[in-house]
């Protein structure tokens, strides 16, 4: 966010420069306008709703009709601000519709923001007089005072009365004269990037949300954009998954069955193209148990149907270390977290049956408020390290784009512990 326009000259020569000198002093200018035109209109608006709020025909839609203008009238002050001073402030965020005009008008009058806006107002007024008179004090005193050798003569007894100073020599005014030129060339743009950082500063505060909240909207909107491509990645898994089942392995198994009916009426025939057919009908079904082992990685169709316990149970059959499953999922969490479960508990027990050494193994997946607790763990030899990349790493980046945690504990000959917290809310 923005304060003030950037870059913005720290000194009066590079001010004298930069455009943001005079339009800092025109945006200041209009302070006074905008205290007579849409000052007005917000601080009559307010004051009217809150004076018709006890009759409730009346009252009602004025006190909503006024939050909006209010929210209406600040967001063209904060184009003003963009357009003269380069500042961007993040706009205030008005209460949402409520479903009744009496809650809308409730939100309305508890509306912090509303508040900050006629804030804004009240003080603009008094700060708009401040700066008539800072732009008056900068740019008229000065040539006044630059001038005065060629006309303080002309004055009664010959002479000017400048406060406590009495200018009755060409020395004392060339002295006032020289003085004004300095002020004009060092003083007088610092007064005014000075009252155009302050009025700044009052914009940002009462018209737009602190640096704190707008970070954490844009932390929100990453994290809401994150979850839709996790969530579109895993749509795309499953659709994989589905043309694999429904294409490609169809096909395969249509072909192993033909060439299964082909060995089988040949005969006694050219023992070379028997083996021949022979060979393809094992190729054709190795391809089958290939596909079939990748689509159950990729999102099986049991997870979908049955969830995970179903899921995770296929698993633990299927896997050459006995296998002792506990899942307790309840309510069901979404099926991005579910594949995400599922991929951790099988490539775990992969893990498990290559490297671990193991006799027994045992996974629990278990729902804890808004997290979902996947952990399995054997009685091999230990010594895993996520360090060193693979498998577990790959687990640690799937779960860490849900913002889940992989814990691994696997001390040398005590087995291994591997548990992931996936939040599921």
């Amino acid at each position: 966010m923005t304060d003030i326009a950037s870059p913005v000259p720290r000194t009066p020569w590079r001010l004298w420069r930069s455009p943001y000198l005079w339009l800092a002093t025109i945006h200041l200018l209009g302070d006074a306008i905008v205290v007579l035109t849409s000052g007005v209109l917000v601080l009559a608006s307010v004051i009217v709703a809150i004076l018709a709020w006890p009759l409730a025909y009346v009252g009602i839609p004025l006190t909503v009709g006024a939050n909006r203008l209010v929210y209406a009238v600040a967001g063209w002050e904060r184009a003003r601000a963009r357009i003269t001073r380069g500042q961007d402030v993040p706009p205030l965020i008005p209460p949402p519709p409520a479903g009744s005009r009496v809650a809308d008008a409730r939100a309305a009058l508890a509306d912090l923001g509303l508040w900050r806006q006629f804030l804004y107002y009240v003080l603009l007024l008094p700060m708009a007089m401040v700066w008539i008179g800072a732009i008056f004090f900068a740019w008229s005193v000065p040539p006044v005072l630059i001038g005065l050798p060629l006309y303080y003569t002309r004055f009664a007894a010959s002479q000017a009365q400048l406060g406590p100073f009495v200018i009755d020599t060409m020395t004392k005014a060339s002295v006032a004269a020289v003085t004004g030129g300095v002020f004009l060339l060092v003083a007088s743009p610092m007064v005014m990037r000075t009252a155009s950082a302050l009025d700044g500063r009052l914009a940002r505060e009462l018209l737009g949300r602190s640096e704190t909240g707008a970070l954490a909207e844009r932390v929100t909107k990453l994290v809401e954009s994150r979850q839709q491509v996790v969530d579109s990645v895993e749509a795309e898994r499953r659709r994989m998954e589905r043309d694999l089942h429904d294409g490609a392995q169809q096909r395969l198994v249509s072909l192993a069955m033909t060439l299964g009916r082909a060995k089988n009426r040949m005969g006694e025939g050219d023992p070379i193209v028997r083996g021949l057919i022979e060979e393809a009908h094992s190729e054709a079904m190795q391809a089958i148990a290939e596909i079939r082992d990748l689509t159950r990685g990729l999102h099986p169709p049991v997870l979908t149907d049955r969830g995970l316990d179903a899921a995770i149970s296929a698993v633990a059959a299927r896997s050459p270390v006995p296998v002792q499953v506990r899942v307790a999922v309840d309510p069901r969490p979404s099926l991005t977290v579910e594949s995400i479960a599922y991929f951790v508990v099988t490539e775990a027990l992969t893990n498990v049956a290559k490297h671990a050494e193991a006799a027994q193994a045992w996974v629990t997946v278990e729902r804890i408020a808004d997290y979902l607790r996947i952990e399995v763990r054997d009685d091999g030899k230990g010594g895993a390290n996520a360090e060193t990349g693979g498998g577990i790493r790959g687990l640690g980046d799937r779960v860490g784009g849900v913002d889940g945690l992989i814990t691994l504990v696997s001390p040398r000959g005590r087995g291994t512990v591997l548990i992931a917290e996936v939040p599921c809310g």
